[in-house]
């Protein structure tokens, strides 16, 4: 699977797009959100949504963006 850390490089910050759809993963169930609200505010089915929180499916550049604005808004 591309993007994978296997072993956390203390040299390393960069985060790769598994990690960022992880901590989308996290914020979307640890704050009950509904998953048509947010595929609406994403601009993506609820289906798309779905396999992006499975991890069936890796998100685009632009998708990316948006899912970690998303998760910073307080």
């Amino acid at each position: 699977m591309a993007g994978i850390k296997y072993a956390p490089r203390p040299y390393e910050e960069h985060i790769t797009v598994l990690e960022r759809v992880e901590y989308f993963n996290h914020w979307f169930y640890a704050t009950h959100q509904k998953k048509g609200a947010v595929a609406i505010k994403l601009g993506i089915s609820t289906n798309k949504l779905n396999r992006l929180l499975t991890l069936e499916q890796l998100p685009d550049e632009k998708l990316l963006k948006e899912m970690v604005e998303l998760c910073n808004i307080k």
